[in-house]
């Protein structure tokens, strides 16, 4: 499946994915000078530019600074226009705490519309999960929180430290932080509603 990348401007520490071909890297904003860094070949920058320097380069995409979406939004739009549907966005994370709720909200908004979209950077990683997920266990341990993003989640937890059958997860329950992995396969069903799920590495 072709991936879309999109390069935010949160905190950044690196690309940790290998463009394939069909692939397309998008940069929102000051995501262009987080990643110019790396001499990886950006298709498009989007972005309104009020927080940075316009780039002087014919695939820049200027937007109003006045408008009612973030420059993330923009970008997952564009993608979506141009048929992609699994988005990764790094610089999603960290930087101001409003764009990353922002993002998990988008990230919700768009599930639900069809689109699969991850938050990623060197040792985390968030996503949406509305039906059944499925991990293989490779070689390290880490947290798994898991958040309702409804009044209401019925979900079961398969392999993980902590496990749950059938439970009613509200959108208010802290229940689900800081679960782990538990060195083996572990899955998450949700039956009913939407959760957010986070992967943290154990050193953070």
């Amino acid at each position: 499946m072709k991936t879309c990348y999109i390069i935010g401007g949160g905190s950044y520490d690196g690309f940790f994915d290998k463009k394939e071909k069909g692939d397309l890297i998008i940069a929102a904003d000051r995501g262009y000078k987080l990643i110019e860094k790396e001499n990886i070949e950006v298709d498009y920058i989007i972005g309104d530019f009020d927080s940075s320097t316009k780039p002087d380069l014919s695939r820049v995409i200027s937007l109003n600074p006045i408008k009612d979406y973030t420059d993330t939004v923009a970008a997952i739009e564009f993608a979506r226009k141009k048929g992609y549907t699994n988005i990764i966005i790094y610089g999603g994370l960290g930087g101001r705490e409003s764009h990353t709720l922002a993002n998990i909200r988008s990230m919700y908004h768009y599930k639900k519309e069809g689109l699969t979209i991850k938050l990623k950077s060197q040792k985390k990683e968030v996503f949406i999960v509305d039906s059944k997920f499925s991990y293989e266990y490779k070689d390290k341990d880490f947290y798994v929180s898991i958040f309702s993003l409804c009044d209401k989640t019925r979900l079961s937890l398969k392999g993980l430290f902590y496990e749950l059958e059938d439970y009613k997860l509200k959108i208010e329950d802290a229940l689900g932080v800081s679960n782990e992995t538990n060195k083996e396969n572990f899955q998450i069903s949700v039956e009913e509603g939407a959760v957010v799920v986070i992967f943290e590495d154990k050193s953070c």
